[in-house]
């Protein structure tokens, strides 16, 4: 039988619509599936988890990857993250160990339209996979291997190719201070991508939001450190704002601040509405789908 997925709003809300897997395309474009990647590593030899794919499978037969599926109806992404490492490897992992690496809203990328929400978790574990305990037969058999072996596999295409991402993982991961140092400050810029102008380069960029850069403060590009400011429905040409997350991406050399106005004390007015994680992840969708990255959010 056809796994049956709750149909969800760009911001991870529950529509009450369902579909079968293979039907996805028939979403509209304001409608979106979970799916979620799990990476598994030994903390005592830093070594990962990852499993072949068998022979039938549609896409990339014999193929290596880390454990992946889709969220069925009722599940959290977590609960998907566990299902899908009992069911293709034959561990019981501990939810308490789970940790989101990043999260991406994708809605059209490689020329394509997509529609989906992406969790990828992290969790260590000694325990060893058993595919006589898996409850599904999608892999021919699991390795342990370090990033340096995995890194050489997939730079000779054997691995799917979402198992770049843990290039960034790996050499570009979320700071030990997660950005304390940055998140509550207050900044000051302009905006010269305001909300309904397009890119001046890449004319199908729109920008829904505004976006802009903060003036004195050098990014990981060279150049003035960049923002989104949320809170706001209408184009402006200049704020002052709380930082009230980072984006950080493992693919990129810069961060992306998420910014909310503020008056010169900090105070956020009780007519701006400061967006929670999911609204936030889908408010920059329309650019950070092109990286894999997460957000690190502060304490209000």
């Amino acid at each position: 039988m056809s796994e049956l997925w709750d149909v969800y709003t760009i911001d991870r809300k529950v529509t009450g619509k369902t579909c079968f897997r293979g039907e996805q395309g028939n979403l509209s474009e304001d409608e979106f599936h979970l799916w979620v990647m799990v990476w598994i590593k030994n903390p005592e030899t830093g070594k990962y988890l990852i499993s072949q794919r068998v022979a039938d499978k549609d896409t990339d037969p014999l193929k290596w990857e880390t454990v992946a599926g889709h969220s069925i109806k009722g599940e959290t992404s977590l609960d998907s993250a566990l299902r899908e490492v009992k069911e293709e490897v034959g561990i019981t992992l501990d939810p308490k160990g789970a940790k989101i690496l990043a999260t991406k809203v994708a809605t059209s990328f490689d020329g394509r339209r997509h529609n989906w929400i992406r969790d990828s978790y992290y969790f260590e574990t000694t325990k060893e996979p058993d595919l006589t305990k898996a409850t599904t037969k999608e892999v021919e058999q699991t390795k342990w291997l370090s990033f340096t072996e995995i890194r050489k596999m997939y730079e000779n295409g054997e691995c799917c190719l979402n198992m770049g991402d843990l290039y960034g993982f790996e050499l570009n991961p979320v700071p030990g201070n997660r950005y304390q140092d940055i998140i509550g400050q207050i900044v000051r810029g302009k905006i010269d991508r305001p909300m309904g102008s397009y890119h001046p380069r890449h004319k199908d960029l729109f920008y829904p939001v505004n976006y802009g850069y903060v003036d004195g403060v050098i990014g990981g590009d060279g150049a003035e450190q960049d923002i989104y400011l949320l809170g706001v429905d209408c184009a402006v040409t200049e704020y002052t704002g709380k930082v009230i997350a980072v984006y950080h991406r493992y693919d990129d050399n810069e961060t992306k601040w998420i910014v909310v106005p503020c008056d010169e004390n900090g105070d956020v007015a009780n007519n701006v509405r400061i967006p929670d994680k999911d609204e936030i992840y889908a408010q920059i969708a329309f650019q950070e789908q092109f990286y894999n990255g997460v957000l690190v959010e502060s304490i209000m």
